[in-house]
This record gives C-alpha cells, structure tokens and sequence, in this order.
C-alpha cells in the first residue's frame, strides 16, 4: 500500500492565506483601535488617569478590594494598548479589546461598590470569536437556561451549542449544522520535511507555548493576562511560534 501524502499548499494558495490574513489584520486593527480609543475617553471622563506617572492621579481608597480592582483596571488598559502596539496576530489584537473592556466594567463595577450599588453583571465572551456580542445576551440567566435544558431532550447540536458560550449568531450557525464565524489565527504548519506553510486555524486551537489567548478565550477569563503582557510574555510566545 503506497504511503500517504501530506497536502502540500502550492505557492498561490500560501499567498491567498496570507492576503486573507493580512486583510483581516487591517479591519480588525481599525476596529479594536477604536473600541481601546473609546474605553480611554471613558476612563479619562470618568477621572481615571489612563498611566502611572501622575503624581497627583487621585487613589481610590476605601478597602482592599477597591485597590486591587483600581489597580487591575490601570494594567488591563495598559496592557491592551501594549497589544495593539505589538499585536503579532490577530488574537493578539482581539485579546486587546478584550482588556479595554474588561477594564470599563470592572472600573464601572467598583463605583458602583463604592456607592451603595450592586455590581453590573459582566458580560460573558463569545468563545468562537470573543469580540462578538455577549454570549447568550438578552435570554433567560444561566441557571434557569440549565434546568431548561435539562427538562428537555438535547438533540447532538442542541448540545454542541451548550458545549461553549456562543453569542447568537454562532449559536445560530451550531443549530443548523454550519461552523460558527470563528476568530483565526496564523500558525506555522509542517507540512513537508523541508518545508513549513502559514494555516489559518481557530484561535483556541493554537499550541499555549505559542499563545496566550487560546485557552482564556482572549483574555475574557481569568486576571492573570495584563500582568503576563507586560511582562513581555506574549511576545515570547510569539517569537516561539515563528521558530517552530
């Protein structure tokens, strides 16, 4: 039995893949330019001073919990700025918008703390493509969605549209059976023994020694990520894909 051939792209498609790419890299740097230029005008409205070199930027105060969240607001802004300077890949970008906007509402939710108020709720992120809309934004809360689910008989897309939060229209393309508009990004891929191509693969399915976006659906969960991107680490991860 003969062996197998790996698909080798020809030189035309590698360079379609790269146009591809190099196109979704300038709309969507537009896009996250603008929404990271959106959150600053917010916090500076809002008295926030946007770096760390005022002397007289004013301190939150009050408990402990208002200053660790004042000082993660500050680093996840800083952070997403850092990311739309160096973003490598389109992640990268995503992953900087992401950071804006975890940063507005955590902001929001602390003067809300401060005031008496209950916290917003913060929206949850699209796992496909976390700058898509809410996922699950405007239905029944989580809890009651589960029960319901459980009363019910689940059909195998029913249930691999429960499997990650989904905005609707990914949810709606999982119902019937299509792939949901997922966020791509560039990796190197060894397709022969002498020679690599750059693929277009969904994001969470990047190696975490190459990203750190894929297993934190770009930045959405967790609030570890502005540390680790000024620190550098993101690129370090970059730098490693491009030498795989």
């Amino acid at each position: 039995m003969p062996a197998q051939r790996t698909w080798e792209p020809s030189k035309e498609e590698q360079q379609r893949v790269l146009d591809e790419w190099e196109t979704a890299r300038e709309r969507l740097e537009r896009l996250v330019s603008a929404r990271v230029t959106a959150v600053g005008d917010v916090l500076r409205a809002a008295e926030l001073p946007v770096g760390r070199g005022d002397a007289d930027a004013p301190r939150p105060g009050g408990d402990a919990q208002d200053e660790r969240d004042y000082s993660w607001v500050l680093d996840a802004f800083q952070a997403a700025g850092k990311l739309l300077d160096e973003a490598a890949d389109l992640p990268d970008l995503a992953a900087a918008a992401v950071l804006a906007e975890r940063a507005l509402v955590r902001f929001a939710a602390l003067h809300a703390r401060r005031a008496g108020q209950s916290a917003p709720r913060p929206p949850e992120r699209c796992y496909y493509n976390p700058l898509h809309t809410a996922a699950g934004s405007g239905g029944p809360p989580a809890r009651k969605q589960h029960r319901q689910r459980a009363r019910r008989r689940t059909g195998p897309r029913e249930a691999a549209a429960d499997r990650r939060p989904a905005c609707p229209s990914c949810r709606k393309a999982i119902l019937a059976g299509q792939q949901p508009d997922v966020l791509p990004a560039l990796v190197p891929v060894k397709v022969s023994r002498l020679r690599t191509a750059r693929m277009l693969v969904p994001y969470y399915s990047v190696p975490q020694q190459w990203s750190l976006w894929s297993v934190s659906a770009c930045g959405a969960y967790g609030d570890e990520w502005p540390g680790l991107v000024l620190r550098g680490e993101h690129r370090r991860r970059a730098a490693a894909a491009r030498k795989a």
